[in-house]
């Protein structure tokens, strides 16, 4: 598995890329975005880091790019933000479908991009979603994920009444302090009272 790591701080580079090779990646390093996209198709990796403080203007350029599949493959895109996002950035990354954003270097942040690499659960995570039948805006927690089956429990309860079993959610927002990810889910069930769902990454 290939991976493509752009960023332009040696601590930076150095710490991501002993976390992509443990997670058996071999990592390409680009200090320069602009030579990285002249050479992400012959690259054709499986995944690119990029650091969005190194490059807080361009990433998006980067993205949209690699994500016309230019290189045969659309890749999965990782960002690292040293400092979390504003809303505007994150609602930019949501809608070029970022695989997900983690913000430290520390222990916990690069646990935090295996995760994203890899479906697994951090801890205390959040879901985030907008129900596709009413518009409304639900949040809450997810106690259990695994196997790509989240078990969520939604804050407010009432908000999930018109959606059955099977409906899609075609974009959630799975977060935590130090990580956001964006995901799409199926209901596989729920209880009456709308208190628990079992939900499907698809």
């Amino acid at each position: 598995m290939k991976a493509l790591l752009i960023a332009d701080d040696d601590i930076v580079i150095e710490k991501i890329k002993a976390s992509l090779t443990d997670e058996g990646y071999d990592v390409i390093t680009y200090r320069w975005l602009i030579k990285a996209m002249d050479n992400v198709e012959e690259i054709a990796p499986e995944v690119i880091v990029i650091s969005a403080s190194s490059y807080p203007r361009h990433w998006k350029t980067l993205v949209q790019f690699v994500q016309s599949g230019i290189g045969g493959v659309i890749p999965k895109v990782v960002l690292y933000a040293e400092r979390e996002f504003n809303d505007d950035d994150l609602r930019k990354s949501e809608a070029l479908h970022i695989t997900g954003i983690f913000n430290s270097l520390d222990a916990e942040g690069l646990s935090e991009l295996s995760d994203i690499l890899s479906n697994r659960k951090g801890k205390d995570f959040s879901l985030i979603f907008t129900n596709p039948k009413t518009g409304a805006f639900i949040t809450g927690n997810i106690s259990k994920y695994e196997n790509n089956i989240i078990s969520f429990s939604p804050d407010c309860p009432e908000l999930l009444s018109p959606l059955v079993e099977s409906a899609q959610i075609p974009q959630a927002t799975f977060k935590n302090k130090k990580s956001i990810k964006y995901i799409q889910v199926k209901i596989l069930s729920k209880t009456i009272d709308n208190k628990r769902l079992e939900l499907q990454v698809i």
